[in-house]
């Protein structure tokens, strides 16, 4: 075996185990089943820090060892049931937000639409969210169920998010701490890790939650939090790079 891929097989292995070790973190919340982890920091990481395959490779071993049994998902939870279950989705979108994230990094000559296209969605659905909060357009019909209160509080969530997300587009077009194609490869990462993780959502949940339910419950809440672990692990893939330890 080459040295390069056995050094890239133990970056794996060690990105798998921190990922394992970050899991134990997790703040339950009473409106939805997805708590706050720490986990996808390091799917970011090992997309952005290990490449498509090796990055893939930390997420699939991740996966495996939780479905054997070992405590290594949120909470310390494990098994397979974990993987079927309701944010069953989102574990598997791991592997496929890693490799997706080094993939953009390694072509890094992608047109302008590709680079900037998830993060336009995830743009456009915080704005939409935040129009019809504070309009009340009746364009996301579960919002006309919420109380004044919980509907000012998704506005206020939804305004910081878009205003977190233009600064951070500005900051990293200006500054060499960040680099803009890793922020846009993270966002590509992060719209597959919430994609995948609401489609097994709707079909497992039961009695089944309507698209606008799982936008409101499962996905928003998380994107002001997630951006701020997208901030901090673009940061320490552009001053920490690895790679040329694994050549």
């Amino acid at each position: 075996m080459e040295k390069s891929k056995l050094k890239g097989m133990v970056f794996a292995a060690l990105f798998a185990a921190l990922t394992a070790a970050v899991a134990w973190f997790k703040i339950p919340l009473p409106f939805t089943p997805v708590p706050i982890t720490l986990q996808t920091l390091m799917v970011l990481l090992s997309g952005a820090m290990l490449g498509p395959y090796y990055g893939a490779l930390s997420m699939i071993i991740y996966l495996i060892l939780g479905a054997i049994g070992l405590p290594v998902f949120a909470g310390g939870s494990s098994g397979v049931g974990a993987l079927l279950g309701p944010t069953g989705g989102y574990l598997f979108s791991y592997p496929v937000a890693a490799f997706v994230i080094g993939y953009m990094l390694q072509k890094k000559r992608l047109n302008a639409f590709v680079r900037y296209f998830s993060f336009a969605v995830i743009f456009a659905l915080v704005a939409i969210v935040a129009s019809d909060s504070i309009l009340q357009l009746g364009i996301i019909p579960f919002m006309a169920n919420l109380s004044e209160n919980a509907r000012l509080l998704v506005a206020a969530l939804s305004l910081i998010s878009l205003l977190f997300f233009a600064l951070l587009v500005i900051y990293a077009k200006k500054t060499k701490h960040i680099s803009l194609d890793t922020v846009l490869a993270m966002f590509a990462g992060t719209l597959i890790i919430y994609l995948m993780g609401v489609l097994q959502a709707k079909f497992v949940v039961k009695p089944e939650p309507t698209w606008n339910i799982l936008l409101i419950g499962w996905v928003l809440p998380f994107i002001l939090g997630d951006t701020i672990k997208l901030i901090l692990a673009a940061y320490i893939a552009k001053n920490a790079d690895i790679k040329d330890y694994m050549k």
